[in-house]
């Protein structure tokens, strides 16, 4: 998978973005915007253009599908993260020297935090970057009807562009129906995809969404090139991309960097631990020198002054972790010899004492003394707002931080020596409202937290690692 490191933001100019662009959009989701956009990335990439993938909202699966497609890093845009103009510099900057630009949007068109108003929707971030909607509609089960729908979602807001349609899990029998349909419609059909069993099993779900392709280890080019991209209009795609207007915007003078400071950082990244946003990385190696560890496969943790963990699976791989006795054992002594050790999510399970996963209970780290269980519908699913009520590594006390949370479990704590630092305002964190563990050198939490929200790499460096940013 190519990548690229740098981060090449617009400081305080006056830009005119007129990169062509498309959002991937859906009547709700589970209608195959991933596979869709995937698709169409890797057409692109099979003509020799260079796509910039995007992903609207906070995701950490879907995006390693556009990055498998495109050879680059997809990036997130998120209002409620970010704030508008946080998204129209990330686009400015991200989409900068592309052919074309292709933003996956989030569950349907509409769709939005509170479900009254249109922030954290994808039609507010199609509205804001002026982009062309190709709407996704899933045909199982239904054919005269996706007119009606179609019809509803370009009424429904009018300064929404729906540009074209691509019908997915389309039988035999429905494509001549729809195709004599649709063709009544004031917009083009862009492709049909055929129902396909080898797609549905590459794009089925978990509990969290897709696998991710790390997880996987294969790249889905193959099948998509054979059983997807030759049922969509390529061409047709392109042209509507390129009748997006110029966007002319004001990008502010922001410093988003962390200090070079030269130092050993260790970063847990495998096919257990791979929620990591690219500017998570990024700030990890301008902070210095970065070494990988593979939970399931090294014995030990290289000697480092900053340790990382992120999100992930560890309750799916929780018996091949169990078995690395090795690396539990190197881990646990270097957080006892005060170590800094920062964790997210599947990070701060890892560290518990045991997860309990489809009735079996598999030892793990032990920093904290607490079980994680994990359970059959989410626990935490969606944004979080923490308030933290004690100083942390990450945060003084009074400080209101921004993120979000994907995870179906609980965590019991029974360790007197943990402090929970954070009250959460919105979200569930270890089920109760409260997140944020504290004990000697180690900190962490159920939240995500997006550099471009917050940089908690910035501030750790300046509490932690001793830089004064």
């Amino acid at each position: 998978m190519g990548t690229n490191c740098t981060t090449p933001y617009l400081r305080g100019l006056r830009v005119e973005v007129v990169v062509p662009r498309i959002v991937v959009s859906a009547p709700r989701g589970k209608s195959g915007k991933t596979l869709v956009t995937t698709a169409i990335l890797y057409a692109l990439s099979s003509r020799g253009l260079r796509a910039a993938p995007f992903k609207v909202g906070p995701d950490y699966i879907d995006p390693t599908y556009h990055s498998s497609a495109a050879a680059t890093r997809s990036r997130n845009l998120d209002e409620f993260l970010m704030g508008e103009e946080g998204v129209l510099r990330r686009f400015a900057a991200f989409s900068a020297g592309a052919d074309l630009a292709v933003i996956e949007g989030v569950l349907g068109l509409y769709d939005s935090i509170d479900g009254v108003g249109d922030v954290g929707s994808t039609a507010k971030i199609a509205k804001m970057l002026r982009a062309p909607v190709i709407l996704v509609m899933d045909a199982d089960r239904v054919n005269r009807t996706l007119r009606a729908v179609l019809r509803g979602l370009m009424d429904f807001d009018p300064n929404v562009r729906i540009a074209g349609v691509i019908i997915t899990n389309v039988s035999a029998r429905q494509a001549e129906k729809l195709g004599r349909s649709f063709s009544e419609e004031p917009v083009p059909v862009l492709g049909m995809i055929p129902r396909d069993a080898e797609l549905a099993r590459f794009f089925e779900y978990r509990h969290l969404g897709l696998v991710p392709i790390p997880e996987r280890g294969r790249d889905p080019g193959g099948v998509l090139m054979d059983r997807a991209v030759p049922y969509i209009d390529i061409d047709a795609i392109i042209s509507i991309a390129k009748s997006a207007e110029p966007l002319r915007l004001r990008v502010p003078e922001m410093d988003d960097s962390v200090p070079r400071l030269g130092i050993e950082v260790g970063v847990f990244l495998d096919e257990a631990f791979t929620f990591y946003y690219p500017e998570v990385l990024e700030a990890l190696h301008a902070l210095g020198r970065v070494h990988y560890v593979d939970s399931v496969r090294h014995q030990s943790l290289p000697d480092v002054d900053l340790l990382v963990i992120g999100g992930g699976f560890p309750e799916v791989y929780a018996e091949r972790l169990e078995r690395n006795a090795a690396l539990r054992s190197s881990l646990r002594r270097a957080s006892e010899k005060g170590t800094r050790i920062y964790a997210e999510c599947g990070g701060l399970m890892y560290l518990a004492s045991s997860i309990v996963y489809r009735e079996e209970e598999y030892e793990m780290v032990g920093v904290f003394d607490g079980v994680v269980v994990m359970t059959r519908r989410p626990v935490g699913h969606g944004y979080a707002v923490a308030e933290f009520v004690e100083d942390s590594p990450i945060a003084d006390r009074g400080t209101v931080v921004r993120g979000h949370e994907f995870h179906y479990s609980k965590l019991y704590l029974r360790d007197g020596e943990t402090k929970v630092v954070a009250r959460l305002v919105r979200g569930a964190g270890m089920g109760d409202g409260r997140d944020g563990l504290l004990k000697g050198n180690v900190y962490a939490q159920y939240m995500h937290v997006h550099p471009a929200s917050y940089n908690v790499f910035r501030v750790l460096a300046a509490k932690w690692l001793g830089a004064y940013t």
